[in-house]
């Protein structure tokens, strides 16, 4: 009797920390790398204890859709012994590791996925991502800009002092801020309750981008939300208020100091470089695009293998003489060619059937949220590698994840 007692409330307890697990994963925006990593770790020993003590068949189309997500994981697996360094190949591996961890959560283990829980992950990392534009900005305010009198202006000193501050690259803080301000956006098209609150929280998610200023996630995300008025109104309707959502966010970034000023290097020409305060954030991506494609002509059937890319680009970076090239950080930014770089012509591929399976399901779906945050991300990657670096992948693998849980067929006492 004893026993089962104690069973019982194990049970009990196993059973109440699934819900409270898989919510902190939405708080990514405030956790750093290694929070995360614990956090992913314990919800996962959570829904391991769940299906150890009730045990419960899984679907046939949840298996299927956890092999598919995690594909791209399969396909990095082989490719990891052409790594000249075993060690760079296991890192590079291990940042992608959430592409598969969140379909075992969520479609093999049973994570809650259902309508209202996704309403409240949602809800969360919306809380999450103002607390740390809030928070950040506010220190910011504060204390002032750390400026390293480079001649790069406020936007430049912004950028250098909120990535000292928070340790976020700061094309990804956008990506957090963006994603939550159209996940308010279709709480508020699906006519949910406090719409003043989300009115808030969007006018202020969207200023704490164009105070970063990077110019694709701004348009991602008046993209995004012209595919979601697509899903929810006709569409003459749509196409009028997507137009005016575009020059919405053409006139905050032309208001706004940062993104005027990343703007405004979008039509500057820098004729001589005998400075790095000459290079800015567009001129640099001419010697990445032409080392990008100098490779592919001569590596575009196999690819050079993941853990080898980097050390190619920085190669081929030394005929320009530029030392900020050369930190190692400058890959291809463009998730595309980075998998066709990698993988060849499978990696294309790769790229192709994978986001566009996506998409298509979201579009069939009618699923607003779903479809909004694929376009976002996927006209984001045109300019950065975001399945290459811990934080997209992380917040790309858990939102479109639990976005397809429901198609998972997974035991109704699971949702």
């Amino acid at each position: 009797m004893r026993n089962t007692m104690r069973d019982t409330t194990l049970r009990s307890y196993v059973e109440a920390m699934v819900p409270l697990s898989t919510l902190l994963l939405a708080c990514m925006p405030l956790l750093g790398m290694r929070p995360m990593v614990l956090v992913i770790a314990f919800w996962l020993l959570v829904l391991f204890s769940r299906a150890a003590l009730d045990p419960s068949p899984v679907g046939r189309n949840a298996w299927r859709w956890a092999g598919f997500l995690a594909l791209p994981l399969l396909i990095m697996l082989p490719d990891l012994f052409r790594a000249q360094d075993l060690h760079a190949g296991w890192l590079a591996l291990e940042r992608s590791a959430s592409l598969a961890l969140f379909p075992i959560g969520f479609l093999l283990l049973g994570a809650p996925a259902s309508d209202r829980f996704r309403e409240a992950m949602m809800d969360v990392f919306t809380l999450a991502a103002l607390l740390l534009a809030l928070g950040a900005n506010g220190q910011l305010l504060v204390h002032g800009l750390n400026d390293p009198d480079t001649g790069g202006g406020f936007s430049h000193a912004y950028r250098i002092s909120f990535a000292e501050l928070t340790g976020l690259h700061p094309p990804y803080a956008s990506y957090f801020f963006l994603a939550a301000a159209l996940f308010q956006l279709e709480r508020l098209l699906d006519k949910a309750r406090r719409p003043w609150w989300r009115v808030i929280a969007i006018v202020l998610l969207v200023m704490a981008g164009l105070l970063i200023g990077s110019r694709m996630p701004l348009f991602a995300f008046a993209t995004a939300l012209a595919a979601m008025l697509l899903v929810h109104l006709p569409r003459r309707k749509a196409l009028r208020y997507a137009a005016v959502v575009f020059v919405g966010v053409g006139l905050l970034a032309a208001i706004m100091p940062g993104a005027r000023q990343r703007v405004v290097e979008t039509f500057v020409t820098v004729q001589h470089h005998d400075s790095r305060q000459e290079l800015n954030s567009v001129n640099i991506r001419a010697p990445i695009a032409h080392c990008t494609m100098e490779l592919l002509e001569d590596h575009w059937l196999l690819g050079l293998g993941q853990a080898n890319v980097q050390r190619a680009l920085d190669q081929c970076y030394l005929q320009f003489k530029e030392p900020m090239l050369l930190n190692g950080s400058y890959g291809t930014h463009n998730q595309l060619m980075h998998w066709w770089l990698c993988f060849g012509l499978a990696g294309l591929v790769l790229y192709i059937v994978f986001f566009g399976a996506l998409l298509n399901r979201a579009w069939q779906r009618r699923d607003a949220a779903h479809l909004g945050f694929l376009v976002l991300l996927l006209v984001c990657s045109s300019t950065e590698n975001i399945l290459a670096r811990q934080w997209g992948v992380v917040l790309f693998a858990c939102f479109n994840t639990m976005f397809i849980a429901p198609d998972g067929d997974l035991p109704a006492q699971r949702r």
